[in-house]
């Protein structure tokens, strides 16, 4: 119970890690603020949760330019305090950057890089005068690497890295932490049960990038959240805990002697994701 008697703001909280992130959190004690805009989805997490009384949820588009500061004074209204701050929602596109749009452009980093900084400066402002917190951001491998055709998505998400490593530098004398958890290639049982054949053979194309040879759950993701967060890592600022399986680490020199990609995709079929 790392997390009982402290409050918590999730962005895009509903679905996926976020989800994950949420689950975890509630399980260990905390009381948790969930901010997404899916309406749909944030209805449905009562349901979904083990401990609904401690589950606030509030509807908000992070791309509204006055969105991130509002969401950071609601959140001290509504939970008292904000001792953890989780920076997970987030859009993702593809469009080859010949023909990325400034529409385009700012739409992703409205949500993925404005909305992380305005939310966060909101928040520490606050954990600053109480001497404590943690802030944790979702970023994504492609912080470290080129995606195509990716080219606004993988800025935002390097930027992201940058971001909370400027507020850690400037803001650890007063005890607050920041740090980012970069996924790998994260897919939730729902999401796997839509697979399309398609899907299915690009996740193999990149699974073969991947030493573990299969895709992570997004609970192993929120676990990781949940140690950054947690007085498990008070000494941890500034820092980014990649999460891919050991995709960074490197490949093979002769891909033909590569370890084959399981058939059954490890673990996108199956009742038990990644088993």
């Amino acid at each position: 119970m790392r997390f009982e008697r402290r409050n918590v703001l999730v962005t895009g909280g509903a679905s996926g890690i976020g989800l994950a992130i949420t689950e975890e959190l509630l399980a260990e004690g905390a009381r948790v603020l969930v901010a997404d805009r899916d309406r749909d989805g944030l209805a449905a997490l009562p349901a979904r949760l083990p401990d609904p009384a401690r589950l606030e949820v509030v509807e908000i588009d992070l791309a509204e330019p006055r969105g991130a500061a509002e969401l950071g004074a609601l959140a001290e209204r509504r939970l008292g305090s904000v001792d953890v701050l989780v920076n997970n929602a987030g859009l993702m596109r593809q469009s080859p950057v010949l023909e990325i749009t400034e529409p385009d452009w700012d739409e992703l980093f409205a949500v993925n890089l404005r909305a992380v900084f305005f939310l966060t400066q909101a928040v520490a402002r606050r954990m600053a005068q109480r001497g404590t917190g943690a802030v944790v951001s979702i970023t994504s491998v492609n912080a470290f690497r080129t995606e195509a055709p990716e080219a606004h998505y993988n800025a935002t998400k390097a930027g992201i890295v940058a971001i909370m490593r400027s507020f850690a530098t400037e803001l650890g004398h007063l005890g607050l932490r920041f740090n980012c958890v970069a996924p790998g290639e994260t897919v939730s049982s729902e999401l796997a049960a839509t697979y399309t054949d398609e899907d299915r053979d690009r996740t193999r194309a990149y699974l073969r990038r991947v030493p573990l040879r299969r895709v992570a759950r997004p609970d192993e993701q929120a676990r990781v959240v949940l140690f950054l967060a947690s007085d498990d890592a008070s000494y941890v600022n500034g820092e980014t805990i990649v999460v891919d399986g050991g995709e960074l680490s490197g490949d093979w020199y002769d891909t033909d002697s590569r370890p084959p990609v399981p058939d059954r995709l490890a673990g996108l079929e199956g009742p038990e994701l990644g088993a």
